[in-house]
């Protein structure tokens, strides 16, 4: 379900009893490698939990697009499968234009320790929420409170 956000999903960030996160690339990445495995992981698991609320720039899915025979070959997912998968991930996080977070591009570039990453850090900005990430590098700074999957699993 990609959409713009609106005065509601603001409101919704701020007084939810859902916790609020903006997924990196490489989370949805490793549960659509993992998909096919049925493999249980903390990942799906907290991918997949009534307790969160995923946030994501719209252009993640390009990125799973134009990653798509890799994912495929690596998850073993048919092009059906592969589908049904993201379209599944689509209905789960809400992905979001980059215009309605355009204003904290700038103060994202400041705060990002790498620029591919910059988008997240302004959508968490916009929403006030922490980002889901395993990449260390991302909690080399303060404003934005980076979480890996234990640290978000501690919280659910």
């Amino acid at each position: 379900m990609c959409g713009i956000i609106k005065e509601d999903d603001r409101h919704n960030a701020e007084s939810s009893t859902k916790i609020n996160v903006v997924v990196d690339a490489n989370i949805l990445f490793s549960t659509i490698i993992s998909g096919k495995k049925n493999v249980r992981s903390k990942i799906r698991d907290a991918l997949f939990s009534d307790k969160l609320q995923l946030w994501a720039p719209f252009r993640l899915l390009a990125e799973l697009e134009k990653n798509r025979e890799l994912l495929k070959r690596k998850s073993g997912f048919t092009d059906a499968d592969l589908n049904a998968y993201i379209e599944t991930l689509k209905r789960r996080v809400k992905f979001v234009p980059l215009e309605e977070y355009l204003d904290k591009l700038l103060e994202a570039k400041n705060i990002s320790p790498d620029l591919k990453d910059i988008e997240y850090f302004a959508l968490a900005l916009k929403l006030g929420c922490p980002i889901w990430s395993e990449e260390k590098r991302l909690k080399r700074q303060d404003r934005v409170l980076v979480l890996t999957t234990r640290e978000l699993v501690s919280l659910l």
